[in-house]
């Protein structure tokens, strides 16, 4: 007959079977390096902006430094043709222009009036101040040399030409605007040149016109000017631009409205309206007008795939 083991014995044989159940359990770890191999925590997505309240919009003021007419009568012609656009394909909307500089064009944009621009740079700092749909890709400031001196440049198998290398050349004469700015890129070539590169710098009234008249001459045999210029130049035979390696990306350029509730309903508004086929030939045409037939062939590929795009609505973020 087994007697019962008294009630502390039973209570000391509990402690120890429970003692070595719990040496058998994984002990605690202290959190460890991810490996190189996984993922950090990844943190909250900031939950998007939301659009502003739809807006009435019965007005546009078109704010333009376009007031060349009495010079050239087609020069002004960017913001008079989207105009016409407009009026026939976003109908209960009064249009009117303004004449009115870049630096007053954008105050007036920064304090909320009921103002927009068109061929604007697209830029960081201006997003924080104006609504954007994007119109135009253009190129940056060109190459413009002569012709018959064409096959005497520095150029990669694509065409591009090589600045450093041209203005080291001595036997080909530049002539540059002094004091003015073409683009971060290409300042920094200039400022690099050779001390004894033959390049001179003028300051002409006309912030580099009669430069590129200088070039048709035979006064010189290159400047560094945009297709515009040249173009309104009449289209000289004996000029050719040519893009600059490390400079010749296109430059994204769009209308520009006030980041406000109205602004936000305006450029809603004329994307619409430019988001379809005859949006896209307008704006197409309007550029190619100002274009050399070789910046045209140069970048068509792009050219072609971004008026595909622009033939439909943009998605426009707030």
């Amino acid at each position: 007959m087994t007697l019962a083991a008294p009630a502390a014995l039973v209570a000391h044989g509990a402690l120890q079977a429970l003692v070595a159940l719990i040496a058998l359990l994984p002990l605690p770890t202290q959190a460890q390096p991810l490996p190189a191999s996984a993922s950090p925590p990844t943190t909250p997505t900031p939950a998007p902006k939301l659009a502003p309240a739809p807006v009435a919009i019965d007005r546009i003021v078109w704010l333009t430094s376009d007031n060349t007419a009495a010079a050239q009568p087609g020069a002004h012609g960017v913001t008079n043709g989207l105009v016409t656009y407009f009026k026939v394909w976003w109908p209960g909307v009064q249009h009117d222009i303004l004449i009115a500089n870049t630096k007053r064009s954008w105050q007036m944009m920064e304090d909320g009036q009921q103002v927009c621009r068109a061929n604007v740079v697209r830029t960081p700092d201006r997003e924080k101040m104006a609504y954007f749909t994007n119109t135009q890709l253009t190129p940056p400031p060109q190459l413009v040399v002569r012709r018959d001196r064409l096959n005497r440049l520095p150029r990669m198998p694509s065409g591009e030409v090589l600045l450093p290398r041209l203005l080291a050349d001595e036997t080909l004469r530049g002539a540059l605007v002094d004091g003015r700015s073409y683009g971060t890129a290409i300042d920094d070539m200039l400022a690099h040149r050779p001390a004894n590169s033959n390049v001179a710098l003028y300051s002409p009234r006309d912030f580099g016109g009669r430069l590129l008249q200088m070039i048709s001459l035979d006064r010189a045999d290159y400047s560094i000017d945009s297709d515009m210029a040249l173009m309104m130049m009449g289209d000289p035979k004996d000029l050719v631009t040519v893009p600059i390696v490390g400079a010749s990306d296109l430059v994204m350029a769009g209308i520009a409205c006030p980041r406000t509730a109205w602004g936000w309903s305006a450029i809603r508004g004329l994307d619409r309206a430019l988001g379809r086929p005859e949006g896209a030939a307008t704006l197409r045409k309007g550029l190619m007008r100002w274009l050399t037939p070789e910046t045209q062939v140069h970048y068509a590929t792009q050219f072609d795939q971004f008026y595909r795009e622009r033939a439909r609505p943009s998605r426009l973020v707030p």
